[in-house]
C-alpha cells in the first residue's frame, strides 16, 4: 500500500473551487495574471461571471500579453465595470481600449516587472496555471515564470489552478503546496499559440541574420514571422544554444533537430534558459522534465548584465518603424499605442555587451502594401522610441543588414537609406540632405 504524501494533507485543505477563490479577492485587490499561456482560465471564468452577477469586488488586474481566455471572459464593457485593467505591455485584445482611455498601461521592461510591483504599484494577489505537485509537493508555472514566481514568493494571496497538461520543469520555478493559499483544479485546455505563416520577405530577411550568427552562437529568438524564419535558415548551423525570454515551436524544433544541443554556452552551460512558454501542445510536453531546458524568473532570464555572460550571443526582435539615425520604434504607431516595450532593450543591452555578441532588430522596409516606408526620416509624431539610437547595433530588412553601433550620424542614415525600400531611397536622401546627412 502506497504511503499517503506528507503534502496531501494541506493540499486538500486548500482546495476551493473558481468561484470561491475569486470571492477571496477584496475590495481594491491588484490581481497580477502570468503572461499568455500561464494564465489560469477556470479563474479568469469565474472572474467574468462574477464581475457580470455584480459579485465580485472591484479589483484591478494585470499582465503581459493577455491570453485567449482573459481576452474573451475579462476584456467586456459589463467586466470593466468591476474589473480595472492595468497593461503591462498593450496587446491586440487591449491596444484599443488602452488608447481610448478606457484601460490604462504601465510601460516598463519586462526585466523590471517585479521591481517595479515591489516599489511603486502594490500587488497584493497572484493566480496561475501550475502543474500538479511532484512526489515533495512542489508545482511549477512552468508556462510562465516570468514574474509570477516573484509573487508566488511575496503575494498576500496566492491562487494556484492545477491543470494536469501544464508540464513540470526545472529550474528556479518551483512553489510548494504549503506555500499557496487556494488552489482551484481543472483540465481546461492551455491556449496554443501557432507559428505564423512566411512570406518572400520573411524568408529573406532570415537569411539575412542567419548567415550572421556563428555556429556556437547563443541566441534569442522569439514569436513572429521574421524569428521564425531565422529558425528555420538555422537548420544547418552546430551548437547553438538558448537564452530567452519565450520559448517557441522552432526552438523546440532546433533542439530535437539536435541543432541547438547548448554544449558551448559561456553560462549555464547544456542549458536552454527561458522565462515563459507560448506554443503548441508538442512543445508543451517538450518541455515535461526535461533535464535540457530551465525556466527561471525574468528579473534573471532579462537581466542584461546576465545576458552579456553569454559568449556570441545574438539578439532578434522585431520594430515597426527606425528613423536615419537609428531611433527604433516597436510599439506605437504614432501616439497610438500598439505594444509594449516587453524584453527588447534588455536583450538588446545584453547582447551587444556580450564578447561576439550581436543585436538585430528586423522590419520589412515597407508598410500597408509598400505606400509606406518603415525607414523615416523623422518618426512619427507620438512615437515611443523603444531602442536608443545610443544601443542599436543591426537594421535589418529584406533589402540587407545596416550595421549602425560606432557609426556618424551621416554613416547611419546612409547605411539605412542602403536598406530601405528603392521606391522611398531619392525622397530619404532628400531629406538627408537637409540634415546634413547626405552623400559628400
Amino acid at each position: 500500500m502506497t504511503a499517503t504524501p506528507s503534502w496531501r494533507a494541506a493540499y486538500n485543505a486548500r482546495l476551493a473551487s473558481p468561484a470561491a477563490a475569486v470571492m477571496r479577492l477584496d475590495e481594491g485587490t491588484h490581481l497580477i495574471f502570468p503572461t499568455m499561456a500561464g494564465e489560469p482560465p477556470a479563474v479568469i471564468e469565474a472572474i467574468g461571471a462574477a464581475a457580470r452577477s455584480g459579485e465580485l469586488a472591484h479589483i484591478s488586474l494585470s499582465n503581459v500579453l493577455p491570453g485567449r481566455y482573459t481576452a474573451r471572459e475579462l476584456h467586456r464593457p459589463e467586466v470593466r465595470e468591476r474589473v480595472h485593467w492595468n497593461s503591462f505591455f498593450c496587446a491586440a485584445s487591449d491596444r484599443e481600449s488602452v488608447f481610448e482611455g478606457s484601460s490604462d498601461m504601465t510601460p516598463m521592461h519586462f526585466s523590471q516587472v517585479p521591481m517595479v510591483m515591489d516599489r511603486y504599484m502594490p500587488c497584493q494577489a497572484i493566480a496561475t496555471l501550475v502543474s500538479p505537485p511532484d512526489d515533495e509537493g512542489y508545482m511549477t508555472p512552468s508556462l510562465a515564470v516570468d514574474y509570477t514566481k516573484h509573487m508566488l514568493d511575496t503575494a498576500s494571496l496566492k491562487i494556484v489552478e492545477v491543470n494536469p497538461n501544464v508540464p513540470r520543469v526545472f529550474g528556479n520555478c518551483r512553489v510548494h503546496v504549503e506555500d499557496v493559499d487556494i488552489i482551484v483544479e481543472s483540465d481546461m485546455a492551455i491556449q496554443e499559440l501557432l507559428s505564423p505563416e512566411l512570406g518572400p520577405d520573411d524568408e529573406t530577411i532570415g537569411q539575412l541574420i542567419a548567415e550572421r550568427i556563428p555556429d556556437g552562437a547563443t541566441v534569442q529568438i522569439g514569436f513572429g514571422a521574421v524569428p521564425s524564419a531565422v529558425a528555420l535558415s538555422l537548420k544547418d548551423h552546430k551548437h547553438l544554444g538558448v537564452h530567452t525570454e519565450m520559448f517557441v515551436d522552432n526552438l523546440r524544433v532546433l533542439m530535437e533537430s539536435g541543432v541547438v544541443d547548448n554544449s558551448r554556452k559561456t553560462l549555464h552551460p547544456g542549458k536552454a534558459l527561458y522565462t515563459f512558454c507560448a506554443g503548441q501542445q508538442a512543445t508543451y510536453r517538450f518541455l515535461h522534465e526535461n533535464p535540457a531546458i530551465e525556466a527561471h524568473p525574468v528579473e534573471y532570464t532579462n537581466d542584461p548584465f546576465v545576458i552579456a555572460q553569454h559568449d556570441h550571443m545574438i539578439s532578434i526582435n522585431s520594430m515597426l518603424a527606425v528613423d536615419l539615425t537609428g531611433q527604433a520604434c516597436a510599439e506605437s504607431i504614432g501616439p497610438m499605442q500598439y505594444s509594449g516595450p516587453g524584453g527588447q532593450l534588455d536583450f538588446v543591452r545584453g547582447a551587444v555587451r556580450a564578447r561576439g555578441g550581436h543585436s538585430f532588430l528586423a522590419t520589412y522596409a515597407s508598410a500597408k502594401s509598400g505606400t509606406i516606408s518603415r525607414i523615416v526620416d523623422t518618426l512619427p509624431e507620438g512615437s515611443v522610441v523603444t531602442t536608443p539610437r545610443t544601443d542599436i547595433d543591426k537594421v535589418v530588412t529584406e533589402f540587407g543588414v545596416a550595421e549602425l553601433r560606432g557609426k556618424s550620424l551621416r554613416e547611419r542614415a546612409q547605411a539605412l537609406i542602403a536598406i530601405a525600400h528603392p521606391d522611398f531611397r531619392d525622397d530619404l536622401q532628400r531629406k538627408a540632405a537637409a540634415r546634413g546627412l547626405g552623400l559628400r
